[in-house]
């Protein structure tokens, strides 16, 4: 897999150093869940410190085209920790989970037609933007 070719250093630009440190904290803590990787970008769940999961997108190369589903983005439009938290994880994966989140929206799609489910496309499309739903789907226990 061609893996997301992230600018580490035009992300971080223009952002509180406090802001990035949290944001490599969360991926040092494993807070980041890679649900859908290609060349051009990612796709995550970042779960926060109060246990909430925020959605990021992040388009290569400098992450200038980014969206995260918490407050802080919302109300401002300015790169979040979890945008960090999220480019910061892509950049240290090895090949193997590239490799596994590039293929498991596919793989859990294949899995539900599998097992029968008329709504497998649909419940997989939810699921890019509901953390919950994805864990439930993919039978991890939802806290």
């Amino acid at each position: 897999m061609l893996a997301p070719d992230f600018d580490y250093d035009a992300v971080r630009r223009d952002m509180p150093e406090a802001r990035v440190m949290r944001g490599e904290a969360y991926a040092a803590k494993g807070w980041v869940d890679l649900v859908e990787v290609f060349p051009t970008g990612v796709l995550a769940h970042v779960t926060g410190e109060r246990g909430i999961a925020y959605v990021v997108e992040v388009a290569v190369p400098d992450g200038s085209d980014a969206r995260c589903t918490c407050p802080d983005f919302e109300d401002s439009g300015l790169r979040c920790k979890h945008v960090v938290a999220t480019v910061f994880t892509v950049l240290d994966a090895d090949d193997a989970a590239l490799e596994a989140a590039a293929g498991r929206l596919t793989r859990l799609t294949d899995l539900l037609e599998m097992e029968g489910r008329d709504d497998a496309g649909l419940a997989v499309e939810r699921a890019r933007r509901d953390p919950a739903l994805l864990r439930a789907l993919e039978g991890e226990p939802v806290s």
